[in-house]
């Protein structure tokens, strides 16, 4: 690590004696400066960034006795540390302890912060989830210089904005030196934060008090090395107690297991978890993606599980210790999870609200938890029997990916499957059994495909939504090999209660090239290919002209 991501790491470490969740600094110490080698203190970690080669094995690191990493994340207004979010979501994965730094450059600190309070949160940081230590921000020199326009007042912003956006003191890294010259000594807005200093020439030597408080991390070389990682790596210590650092990332002081977060949390029953694989499509496999993505992986959440999902999965479970069969079961989906609230950003509320667009709320996928995702998940909670807390946690999650498991009574006039056909009477008797009403207006369903009929029932249940077919095999729609005449397409309502289904398609389903004027997306439900066509006829009558193959 370069000397800046050093000093963050230092900073972070020092707060570890803070209660997590409050404003209030316990000191870790009130000893005098110079009063031992950093071998005396068992608490260890290390800082890095793009500058430390990659990759890094995040579990040789844990293995070798490391405790905590603090991430370059930003620097600036503009800078963001191309390695951040997956070292940072692959540390926390591995069990390590984990927060972001911003390094201070040019720019009013109230910018810098902004800028690093949008990034950090994109990548899932938000100083409050088990593991998640309190921000830093690394005041040092920058080629020799004070940082352009730095002075107490600036850095005051900074910190009071990041102190607002994470509820947590931030810690700072820097040393007497830059705060006696670029800071001219005064350092009261620093009065707050835990110290995290660096001192490398001698190592029983320790840094040099700033404003008279001594250091809680102590930054003591730019040459050390980890298992996990090739050449040289900035090495801290931890002034306090283990059992003070766990408690400072939310994390239990014995049992080395996260503290349960608010909210449902108990474990969902494996066996309702889908199972994934190479060939899968939908939503399940865009959620899979988005949490793959939460973990530091760069897919395309495009709902196809093809290699580049097939060598995430497989790298993502070796990193956890699990089978890498390439395979999204019960173990992995359990794995993957990621509890998400108001509040929270990044990857992981994508994948929680691509869940939850695939049951008709009308939110966006934006990746930011707002008002609007906490009243669906809500609203969805109270559906499944679930404490509505707006929080999800693993029992939402497995409700959410898994759906509803109600069983489909067998039809009581035996009908074909596949490419069969179906009367009318047996049509109607199937949709019944799962919930879909009669269809409006004069609508036929003689002679339709068994097969259609099988995917408007996946969409009913993929989608959770009501489903109003308003068009079958009646004549009046066009001909052609994929017709309406031979029992492959349906038409459904989009009006009042049919706009949960267009919410739906146009949320999790892909998005194609028009057909004509009319907008298309394409999907696949239990192996079943579907064209949607969102028809707009000039004699007025829009509607949703779905294709089953």
């Amino acid at each position: 690590m370069r000397k800046h991501v050093r000093n963050l790491i230092l900073q972070a470490l020092a707060v570890a004696t803070v209660s997590a969740g409050t404003y209030g600094v316990v000191s870790a110490s009130g000893e005098s400066a110079n009063a031992a080698s950093p071998t005396v203190y068992g608490v260890r970690g290390i800082d890095t960034s793009h500058h430390n080669a990659h990759p890094i094995r995040w579990s040789a690191v844990k293995a070798s006795g490391e405790s905590f990493v603090f991430h370059k994340a930003t620097q600036g207004t503009g800078y963001r540390d191309p390695k951040f979010a997956g070292d940072f979501a692959a540390a926390l994965d591995a069990g390590l302890m984990a927060a972001p730094y911003h390094f201070y450059d040019s720019g009013t600190g109230a910018a810098q912060a902004a800028h690093f309070i949008r990034t950090v949160k994109a990548a899932g940081y938000d100083a409050k989830r088990p593991g998640q230590l309190p921000p830093v921000v690394d005041l040092e020199r920058v080629k020799g210089r004070c940082p352009a326009g730095v002075n107490s007042a600036q850095i005051a912003a900074f910190l009071a904005k990041a102190r607002e956006a994470f509820g947590v003191n931030p810690i700072v890294y820097t040393s007497k030196d830059f705060a006696d010259t670029c800071l001219r000594g005064k350092v009261s807005a620093l009065a707050n934060s835990p110290l995290w200093q660096p001192r490398y020439k001698s190592g029983s030597t320790e840094p040099a008090p700033v404003g008279g408080r001594s250091w809680s991390i102590w930054q003591y070389t730019e040459h050390g090395s980890v298992p996990g990682i090739s050449g040289h790596v900035d090495h801290n210590v931890y002034k306090g107690t283990l059992t003070q650092l766990r408690r400072l990332a939310h994390l239990a002081p014995a049992s080395g297991q996260p503290t349960p977060p608010r909210g449902n949390t108990t474990p969902a029953t494996a066996k309702s978890w889908p199972m994934l694989k190479s060939g899968s499509r939908g939503t399940d496999v865009r959620t899979a993606q988005h949490l793959l993505n939460a973990a530091g992986h760069r897919l395309d959440a495009d709902g196809l599980f093809g290699p580049a999902t097939t060598g995430a999965v497989k790298a993502f479970q070796k990193r956890n210790g699990l089978n890498p069969d390439g395979i999204v079961g019960p173990n992995t989906w359990n794995k993957l999870i990621r509890t998400v609230r108001q509040g929270s950003s990044g990857e992981a509320v994508k994948a929680a609200q691509t869940q939850l667009a695939g049951y008709g709320h009308n939110i966006r996928i934006d990746g930011a938890f707002g008002p609007a995702t906490a009243s669906a998940v809500k609203a969805f909670q109270k559906r499944n029997g679930l404490n509505p807390d707006g929080i999800v946690g693993p029992n939402t999650w497995n409700k959410l990916v898994a759906g509803t498991t109600t069983s489909t009574p067998a039809p009581t006039t035996p009908a074909p499957s596949g490419n069969g056909k179906l009367t009318n009477r047996q049509a109607l008797t199937q949709l019944a059994a799962a919930g879909i009403n009669h269809p409006v207006g004069r609508t036929s369903l003689d002679g339709v495909r068994a097969r259609t009929i099988q995917g408007v029932i996946a969409l009913k249940k993929a989608s959770g939504c009501t489903i109003t077919i308003t068009g079958g095999t009646e004549s009046g729609h066009s001909n052609g090999e994929y017709s309406h005449a031979k029992g492959y397409k349906l038409d459904l309502r989009t009006r009042d209660e049919g706009r949960c289904v267009t919410n739906w398609i146009k949320n999790t389903q892909r998005k194609g090239k028009p057909r004509g004027n009319d907008p298309r997306w394409h999907g696949t439900l239990a192996g079943i290919s579907l064209e949607y066509v969102y028809e707009t006829p000039k004699r007025g009558g829009v509607h949703w002209d779905i294709t089953f193959i």
